[in-house]
């Protein structure tokens, strides 16, 4: 076995074996490694214990390897073996750090042995050299690949612009370039599935209106579609990912249940697999995996035709992923998956069968795994980042999937007053990995924000400028995100979903003193810390309320009904404003009681209080707004259009009212990668 370590993650793991089971201290490290040069030191060690563990297969909450001590350094854990003296791993210390050949042949010694170790723990990969090309280079966005039968095409569907998705169905021979267009009907969201007998492609169309929202069957060579079924009107991409039995009779799809009725209700909406007779349109609903289902979704159809897989979520950030007979029957869980949501947030995104149905492959976190069916521990396979809906050919060792890039970064806008913009925004915050939820310090020094520059969801603290960015968690995998400060502006609060749950986290602003919170519930999202500093409010799915914990955690108190989120405390103090749905805002005394309706809001709408006032951030496909809701006069104000803004979210308001942040996502691109020798 290789580990790939190059640069300062090599150097920093030689450093820690020199003297496995001690605690190297970050200040030795930096004498080490930067003597004599400024760097961004934390941000360094940071980035450079994530891909040691990335390699080792290893995690910050259960650490099998590298161990961090927060505030104090890091530790080899694992048992090492060997005999070579220590003085020769020492390397040798000049104006800059340089590695004599004796230091660095003792460290590749020792990393042998380590890759020894790991071999004994994990099965031997005996697949075959993989070659990896571009299948797509086009312009614009690419994604769900299906192949023909016989292997020697991929349907797909584009969006040739870089702005709000607009997706048609393509179909292009491997080792060819053109790409014939099979749809003209543009869609939001476009999933596809080759028949078995190569002569239809199912779509999963998600469409502008209702009306162009269903389920579809196209000839493979192109003409007119006919539609089989309705699908889900507004839901996420996976939802609208589909999969064919062998025999060609049915179609299986995820479709959300009718609406209850409670319009506003903000408790998550239901849905299952439905299977489609693509001759008669029969439908049949399929039981939940598991009563803990809030979505089932993602069905996929082994190869052999004997079982049918599927996704169950649970809550935002946790997944299972079971295993049924197709013929009916009881469904067993194949693998628990906790962080999903690289880029569908809260979902995993995509599922597919390895062609000799004994595994099943699916993208989490950008990342593709592969998991036994018989079950076993997950294998991340290395060579592929930043996927979606991996696709397998039936025949030709061939693999599919979208290499996908559409990162959010963090905007600033000036104020003059509480309605009128000093100028244009301004970015102060990007990378190629997607930042997002900015949150001002209530000094109005610092950003605490999510950010993916890790290669996970982690949080971060910068300067109010968007300088000076320091990683302040590693989990190295879990959905972690959703920051806020406490009143001093030293500690921050956030989710994560590392136990299995989503729960509650705090941190210092320095990374320091990570601590779990314990609320007594089920699962604890979006919290806020009181301006008194003495409490925690927080929502919860299912049941859906507001809650509030002490500050140093226990048994929470519930504040509200079912059906609330997002709470925020009134800047005098005495209540608490939250979301119903995604149209109205309520609020309830802080201490519970006298709920009432405060307001309607836009659409897709983020928001946040203010002194007088709430600001929303609305968006449709193409044009993001910023409003100003003045209490008072109960009018709204249009304070600033962001054009091209596809999806704009997140949104914090400065102390002194005189600066809003928000995350925009600004382009987005993707491109199908092939796989040759994939087993």
């Amino acid at each position: 076995m290789k580990l790939k370590l190059t640069g300062q993650p090599f150097q920093v793991l030689s450093i820690l074996l020199e003297r496995p089971g001690e605690v190297v201290t970050r200040e030795e490290l930096q004498k080490r490694l930067w003597p004599d040069t400024f760097v961004d030191v934390d941000h360094n060690l940071n980035a450079a214990i994530n891909k040691i563990r990335e390699a080792l297969s290893d995690s910050a909450e259960s650490p099998r390897f590298v161990e961090t001590l927060p505030r104090r350094g890091y530790r080899f854990v694992a048992p090492v073996t060997g005999n070579i003296p220590t003085e020769q791993l020492r390397p040798t210390v000049l104006t800059r750090v340089r590695w004599n050949y004796a230091g660095l042949a003792a460290a590749v010694l020792l990393l042998a042995g380590l890759a020894a170790y790991l071999m004994r723990s994990r099965p031997h990969d005996s697949s075959q050299p993989l070659t990896i090309v571009p299948f797509t280079t086009f312009p614009g966005f690419e994604a769900s690949p299906s192949f023909s039968p016989d292997g020697t095409q991929i349907a797909f569907v584009w969006s040739r612009s870089e702005g709000p998705f607009s997706f048609e169905a393509y179909v292009k021979q491997i080792g060819q370039e053109h790409a014939v267009q099979l749809t003209h009907h543009p869609a939001i969201y476009l999933g596809l599935g080759w028949s078995p007998d190569g002569r239809f492609i199912a779509l999963a169309r998600r469409g502008n209106d209702d009306n162009d929202t269903g389920i579809y069957l196209l000839p493979a060579l192109g003409g007119s579609e006919r539609k089989l079924a309705d699908a889900t009107p507004a839901g996420r991409y996976p939802e609208y990912l589909l999969g064919w039995s062998p025999d060609g009779k049915w179609l299986a799809f995820s479709k959300e249940d009718a609406p209850t009725g409670q319009v506003n209700s903000a408790s998550p909406q239901h849905g299952g697999i439905h299977l489609l007779n693509v001759e008669t349109t029969e439908q049949r609903v399929l039981p939940d995996a598991s009563p803990d289902c809030e979505l089932s979704l993602e069905p996929a159809f082994s190869p052999d035709g004997k079982y049918l897989a599927s996704v169950c979520m649970v809550t935002n950030g946790v997944n299972k992923i079971y295993v049924q007979p197709s013929e009916g029957g009881r469904s067993r869980e194949v693998a628990l998956v906790i962080g999903s949501g690289g880029f569908a947030v809260g979902l995993l995104e995509g599922l597919a069968w390895a062609a000799d149905s004994q595994s099943l492959l699916y993208s989490s976190g950008g990342h593709l795994w592969r998991v036994p069916v018989g079950g076993g521990k997950p294998e991340k396979l290395p060579f592929a980042q930043d996927v979606q809906t991996p696709a397998v050919a039936r025949t030709g060792n061939r693999l599919a999937y979208a290499q996908v890039n559409f990162p959010t970064n963090i905007w600033r806008l000036e104020l003059t007053g509480p309605t009128k913009p000093a100028g244009p925004a301004t970015r102060i915050i990007s990378s190629s990995r997607g930042e997002g939820k900015p949150q001002v310090s209530p000094d109005g020094k610092h950003l605490a924000f999510e950010s993916r520059r890790s290669g996970y969801s982690e949080v971060w603290v910068c300067d109010q400028d968007g300088s000076n960015p320091v990683q302040v968690t590693s989990f190295s995998g879990p959905e972690t995100g959703g920051p806020h400060w406490s009143p001093d502006s030293h500690r921050i609060i956030f989710e994560s979903s590392a136990s299995g749950n989503t729960e509650l986290y705090t941190v210092n602003a320095d990374g320091g003193q990570l601590r779990r919170l314990s609320t007594g519930t089920p699962n604890a999202s979006s919290p806020f810390w009181s301006a008194d500093g003495r409490w925690i409010y927080f929502g919860t799915q299912g049941p859906g309320a507001i809650w509030k914990v002490a500050a140093e955690g226990g048994a929470a108190l519930r504040l509200t009904k079912e059906g609330r989120s997002h709470p925020q405390e009134s800047a005098d103090g005495t209540r608490l404003f939250y979301a119903v749905g995604d149209h109205e805002i309520w609020s309830v005394l802080k201490d519970g009681g006298d709920e009432r309706r405060e307001t309607e809001m836009p659409t897709y709408a983020s928001w946040t209080l203010a002194r007088g006032g709430i600001y929303f951030l609305d968006h449709d496909r193409s044009l993001g707004r910023i409003s100003f809701l003045d209490f008072a006069t109960r009018h709204l104000q249009k304070l600033a259009e962001l054009p091209g803004a596809g999806s704009s979210r997140d949104l914090s308001v400065s102390p002194d009212g005189r600066a809003i942040f928000y995350a925009q996502k600004d382009r987005s691109f993707a491109d199908i990668m092939l796989v040759e020798g994939f087993r």
